[in-house]
This record gives structure tokens, sequence and C-alpha cells, in this order.
């Protein structure tokens, strides 16, 4: 069987091939898109969510058999509004994610002690950190909280980076463009896979795996 190569999560849509990309939207920002998630990102959000907001969220998910999981969103200590008010929208996001049973994508920046404090009581579904590029030992720690990792190498890493993606557990992870387009995804599979020594058709393999039980509420719908 041949396993297609997965963007897992990107913010446009590039290729024309058979890559699957999964788009991440922000409700109101329309792009093109096939497969998508959708959330309210903590950048472009200043005030807590009112409940038709929050309805946009719940529709796309129950509504639309393409729109995948939510996300993302999550906790940004370094652009966005107050921290405290992010961690509000988080939860009222995690809460509606609860409610409809939608695996999460998060973004977490500098704010990893409270997304896994909030994500340990509040969260029920599967969920994932991407764009994650810090240490071993940050990595371990949200991996054993069951957390996945989406990722994404390139050709100038530096060594903690680098250290990290030889450890973690290539069943827990997914990789991504996110929205850097200096490597696009067929070369980020191929960079990961010399690192570990592998075939990209092994990493093609292990990427699709995990996708389809992370996604698999609704990717079953799309391959019969």
């Amino acid at each position: 069987m041949d396993f297609p190569i997965i963007d897992f999560h990107t913010h446009s849509q590039r290729e024309q091939n058979e890559i699957i990309e999964v788009i991440s939207l922000h409700p109101g920002k329309i792009k093109d898109k096939k497969y998508y998630t959708m959330g309210y990102h903590p950048w472009w959000t200043l005030d807590k969510l009112s409940l038709d907001e929050l309805n946009v969220l719940k529709s796309a998910f129950l509504d639309d058999p393409f729109c995948l999981g939510l996300g993302e969103f999550g906790l940004d200590n370094l652009k966005g509004t107050n921290i405290d008010l992010q961690e509000d929208i988080f939860i009222q996001q995690l809460t509606i994610a609860n409610e409809v049973n939608a695996p999460v994508v998060i973004h977490c920046v500098r704010a990893f002690d409270r997304m896994l404090r909030i994500r340990a009581s509040l969260g029920h579904t599967p969920c994932v950190v991407h764009g994650f590029v810090r240490n071993k030992t940050l990595a371990k720690q949200i991996l054993d909280k069951g957390i996945y990792l989406s990722l994404a190498p390139h050709e100038q890493m530096n060594p903690v980076f680098e250290e990290m993606l030889k450890y973690v557990p290539l069943d827990r992870i997914f990789i991504e463009t996110d929205s850097e387009t200096s490597f696009n995804i067929s070369q980020r599979y191929c960079i990961f896979a010399a690192l570990r020594n592998l075939s990209v058709e092994k990493i093609q393999e292990q990427m699709y795996t995990n996708f389809n039980h992370f996604y698999s509420s609704k990717w079953k719908y799309h391959i019969g």
C-alpha cells in the first residue's frame, strides 16, 4: 500500500498532488481548503468568545466531514492579549471540543506549565501541540501527558532541536509546514527520515497511521 504524505498543520493550500494538507482556519478568515481544523487563535482573539462564536466551532465540527478537529487555539506569552484572558478563551474552546468529541490542535508559546495544567483538568479529547521546537526534556513531559507533538524539520536545525527530533517516539508525532515556506512538506519528510536513519516510505506509513488514529472519528468517512 502506498501511503500519502500528510502536512498535518499548515495555513494555506500549496500542493496540487496527492499530498494531504490540513489547513488551520481562524473563523472568518476564508482560505482554499479541503481538510481543515478551526479555532480562535490567541493572536487574533482579544475578548472572551460569545455563544455565537462558540457555536461556529461546534457547527463546523458537527456538520462538515472535512472539519477534522478544532484548533489551533491555545496560549502565547509573547503575542496576543493578556495571558489570563487567553486562558479563559482556551478553556472555552476546550469545553466545546469535549462537547463534540473533537481532537484539538494547540498553539503554545512559553506557557507550557499553564497549558499542561489546564489540559490535565479539562482536556478529554486527543490533542497535539503543533510547531514544537523545544528540548527533549519538555517533549517528554508533554508526551507523558498523552499529548502528541507536530514538528517541522528543516536543514539548519540547532543541536537541541535535532536531539529532540531523534528522541521523539515515531507513533506520537506528526510533520507539518505551519506557515513557513522555505521547505515544503516532502522535503521535511526527507530531512526527518535521514535524521532517524529510516526510509521516507516508513515515515509516510507511520505518519498516516498516527493521523488515522488521531482523527479517527472523521477520517473513517473519507477512507470508507
